[in-house]
């Protein structure tokens, strides 16, 4: 294919590039030119060489083809338990069949291979619990991203997103100057209700720095405010970093490898020029996986460990209620019924289930918080991740994807939804938005700020 075409098998790596794909109203001219793209088969075949490790060789070839991951799968259970949305048929179909023919795929097998990537699998890894051997199709699911990117099949907004990350360290072409700027904005936006309220930039030795989500600088900056209040309401001595802010990789979920090591490895820089005591990461599921989970490793870090102890805002929160920094009035617990969206990538994948109930505990008047069925680790995909809920290409099928968490939210009855990640949270609201099931949802920190006691010493002073 030529060089120069929107739809290429190369990174985006420059502005005009990236601006060229801006240009493409909903990827038209992309999609069209994918439709001409040639597999180079001896790369593809050099990867899995060079790439393709024990662990999953052996998960595609002792899969029994038994069935019992089917109904671990919500995808499945939402489409009419078709038989092509088993999990193991899925992978066993895509990178079971590259591997099999060692590369030697066409134009439309890749097509099809990104859309069981993208709009059939959110690699929430919950199949993996069900599987009597183990076998993780998300796992196997990411490395297959990786080999399409690689290769040109990408949904055209991962492609920006991807491009966006290593252009602007930020998947939303947040620039630093925006960021501190922000930064500003909000501490002085919100200082006459809140005097003293700061937001420290850059500050080294800190005992927290604070790292986010670029969607809250570009359209939520109430969501940094909110970030900020509860630590000055708790009396933390905090920062943020002017460079390495941003937490978030949809380089993970296009399957950038290389994009996903430039990203974590500029926050990784922020902690060790800024030396804080501990990281702490936004509401935000994906975020934390890419820098906590999977990002010591994408950065070769032997210990498999990021630079400074590194915890999910949930965990913040849990020890600031615990421990009284933020104490909440009992008369403005919630009393009315409520649930809470399990994070995939902070519950499922890292064990944070009962952290999130401790809050609850706290926030909701006793009889009032009601489990979603299942729930904790067993719960379900939102419907959204994976970078599911931001390719149009594949709308229709994330809506049906909704039908899940639809259906596991009007069982509790409840009228709110806590969904403390960012995924989560918009999945929640394209879902009302869809089938209007007449619920709220909200993050935790608009909820903690409502019920939080304010000592005296914070409050704004009367005009005399």
């Amino acid at each position: 294919m030529p060089e120069g075409r929107l739809c290429n098998k190369q990174p985006v790596t420059t502005k005009e590039q990236l601006d060229a794909l801006l240009a493409d109203t909903r990827g038209r001219v992309y999609y069209e030119e994918m439709n001409h793209l040639e597999v180079d088969k001896e790369k593809l075949r050099a990867s899995l060489k060079n790439t393709l490790k024990s662990r999953t060789r052996t998960w595609l070839d002792m899969c029994a083809h038994c069935g019992l991951c089917a109904d671990s799968c919500f995808l499945y259970t939402v489409n009419n338990r078709d038989p092509k949305q088993v999990p193991a048929y899925k992978i066993q179909s895509t990178l079971g069949e590259i591997v099999r023919r060692d590369g030697d795929v066409d134009n439309a097998f890749m097509q099809m291979a990104m859309e069981t990537s993208w709009a059939k699998c959110t690699c929430c890894n919950r199949c993996g619990m069900y599987c009597p051997y183990g076998i993780d199709m998300g796992v196997m699911f990411s490395y297959l991203r990786g080999l399409l990117f690689s290769q040109g099949f990408v949904p055209w907004e991962l492609k920006i997103g991807s491009g966006m990350h290593r252009i602007f360290h930020a998947q939303m072409d947040v620039t630093s100057e925006d960021w501190v700027e922000t930064c500003e904005w909000m501490a002085d936006e919100n200082s006459e209700e809140w005097p003293g309220l700061e937001i420290p930039v850059d500050k080294e030795g800190a005992d927290i720095m604070y790292t986010c989500n670029a969607r809250e600088p570009k359209h939520y900056p109430e969501d940094l405010a909110e970030a900020a209040i509860l630590f000055h309401l708790a009396g933390e001595n905090w920062t943020v970093p002017s460079e390495g802010w941003e937490q978030t990789s949809l380089t993970m979920f296009a399957g950038d490898w290389e994009g996903c090591k430039q990203q974590v490895q500029n926050v990784y820089s922020a902690i060790e020029r800024l030396k804080p005591k501990r990281v702490i990461g936004t509401e935000c599921g994906h975020a934390h996986r890419a820098t906590v989970i999977e990002g010591p490793y994408w950065a070769g870090r032997p210990d498999g460990l990021p630079p400074a102890p590194y915890i999910h805002y949930v965990e913040w929160v849990a020890e600031a209620l615990r421990t009284g920094k933020i104490k909440i009035d009992p008369a403005k617990r919630i009393k009315e019924p409520v649930t809470l969206q399990d994070s995939c990538n902070y519950v499922r994948n890292h064990g944070l289930a009962l952290v999130t109930r401790e809050i609850m505990s706290y926030l909701v008047e006793p009889g009032y918080f009601i489990e979603m069925t299942p729930n904790k680790e067993h719960n379900y995909c939102c419907g959204g991740g994976g970078g599911f809920n931001g390719v149009g290409k594949f709308r229709p099928q994330r809506n049906v994807a909704l039908r899940k968490k639809r259906d596991q939210i009007l069982a509790t009855g409840a009228k709110l939804v806590i969904a403390p990640c960012h995924n989560c949270w918009d999945a929640i609201r394209d879902l009302e938005e869809e089938y209007k099931i007449g619920i709220r949802w909200s993050f935790l920190k608009p909820l903690l700020i409502k019920m939080a006691i304010v000592p005296d010493h914070l409050k704004p002073k009367e005009d005399e």
